[in-house]
């Protein structure tokens, strides 16, 4: 099995719309206070004074509806702030968000207002709706938003993001069943494997002397890290973060796009390591982004992990 086309966003915001009883008051008053000041703008009435006021007060309904956006009270769906990053749904309705991973939520939808700007058409608002196993979820955002990948792989990268991490590249071994916190195995295990020689041949690395302990990675090492990087997932087990790291400690940096492309990854322990691996080689903040976008979908113990180990490349 592939991997889905990792999300293509960083951060989409939503947030709940007019209440359908405040949007009527709104409209109803607009229409009220246009119609007397046309009323009161006449020095005397006649039928076409009114009608002018009539004409006004459609007028002042129609801007301040289209200044309103779209109302969410008509559907049965709970209206809320909402964070939509690539490992999940942070719900703003409480003093502290509630997180929703991917494993459940059961559907994204987005819906478009759009509207002619000189014979141009636009979107105007965008409703999202996600609906969980029991509520769904809506709100809005005022032009287009980045989610269509979302909607069409919403499944899929729940199937991903489950999936347990590997302690080797063929994805036999279950990390998260041997030790807790995840990074501090894996970045262990990652340094065993290349001190021990166990992947040399495999990786296509050459010694560096026999005075000096190590190997040096060889141009076929590229070719079966990138593949790994890339590659299906086959297996239980993820091995993709085992390869970031592998690609990090070798400072492979002709690796950096390849761990770029995982630093959305809908699987939070992959794009967390992909992101430290990426700035162990010298990646952009603003390419990779922070790790603590993070921070509510990765335990706090890992990303002190991956932050202590970028301290020691600083050093």
């Amino acid at each position: 099995m592939l991997p889905a086309p990792p999300p293509d966003f960083r951060l989409v915001g939503v947030e709940p719309g007019p209440s359908l009883k405040s949007a009527r008051k709104v409209k109803l008053v607009a229409a009220a206070v246009a119609f007397f000041v046309g009323l009161l703008a006449a020095f005397h009435l006649d039928w076409v004074t009114v009608g002018l006021a009539l004409a006004l007060s459609l007028g002042a309904v129609v801007i301040v509806q289209r200044s309103l956006g779209p109302v969410l009270g008509r559907e049965r769906l709970s209206e809320a702030r909402m964070s939509i990053v690539p490992w999940g749904v942070l719900v703003h309705d409480e003093p502290e968000p509630r997180v929703l991973h991917w494993g459940a939520v059961r559907q994204v939808s987005v819906a478009c207002v759009h509207e002619m700007d000189h014979a141009t058409p636009s979107t105007r608002w965008s409703v999202v709706k996600i609906r969980t196993e029991r509520e769904t979820l809506g709100g809005r955002a005022p032009g287009d938003v980045a989610l269509e990948r979302l909607e069409a792989h919403v499944d899929r990268y729940a199937a991903e993001a489950a999936r347990p991490l590997s302690l080797d590249l063929d994805g036999s071994t279950d990390v998260e069943l041997v030790f807790e916190p995840v990074v501090e195995r894996l970045l262990g295990e990652a340094r065993r494997l290349l001190r021990s020689g166990v992947l040399d041949e495999r990786l296509a690395l050459s010694p560096r002397s026999y005075r000096h302990p190590g190997s040096v990675p060889l141009p076929e090492t590229r070719g079966v890290l990138t593949e790994v990087l890339r590659g299906g997932l086959a297996h239980r087990a993820d091995p993709r973060a085992l390869a970031a790291l592998l690609a990090a400690e070798l400072g492979e940096s002709e690796l950096l796009e390849e761990l770029l492309s995982l630093t959305t990854s809908p699987h939070p322990l992959v794009a967390a390591i992909a992101r430290a691996s990426a700035f162990w080689l010298g990646g952009d903040v603003k390419r990779v982004g922070a790790l603590d976008e993070l921070s509510d979908f990765v335990p706090a113990a890992d990303i002190g992990l991956l932050r202590a180990w970028l301290q020691e490349k600083a050093a």
